[in-house]
């Protein structure tokens, strides 16, 4: 029993494994290799056409967002130019409003102060009428004044 193995036969054996392979190669492998290839450059293309919409998209996030915090900030100077305006405005009217209040309190005071003085006259004239009046009724005789 021989355990070498036959070049003749290891030739045989070789020739169709080689053709199998190279067929294979040939309308198998390449064009798939060529496939994958493509796929990887197209999804490596995608992705950086992602990249840059990514890019694009925060720069716009960012205009955005600095244009809102312009507006913010105008809205606030707005909102507290507008609260000044009507605050002061709110006080001229307050003012004149109390201007005008004092005004008629002091009138009422003074009228009030005349009707005091006036009465306080009538009673001093009644008061001597009465006097005059109550003696005379007591003594029983006219009092002269």
């Amino acid at each position: 029993m021989d355990i070498t193995p036959n070049p003749l036969v290891i030739g045989l054996q070789v020739v169709p494994f080689l053709v199998t392979i190279i067929g294979l190669y040939a309308i198998i492998f390449k064009p798939m290799l060529q496939h994958l290839e493509g796929r990887e450059d197209a999804i490596e293309g995608a992705q950086g056409r992602a990249k840059e919409l990514e890019d694009k998209l925060a720069a716009r996030a960012a205009e955005y967002e600095e244009k809102l915090t312009a507006a913010r900030l105008e809205m606030a100077e707005l909102r507290s130019t507008r609260r000044n305006e009507a605050l002061a405005e709110a006080d001229a009217l307050v003012k004149a409003a109390r201007s005008v209040a004092d005004g008629e309190v002091e009138t009422a005071l003074q009228a009030v102060q005349k009707e005091a003085t006036d009465a306080r006259q009538g009673l001093r004239g009644s008061s001597a009428i009465l006097a005059r009046h109550i003696a005379s009724q007591v003594l029983g005789r006219p009092v002269a004044s």
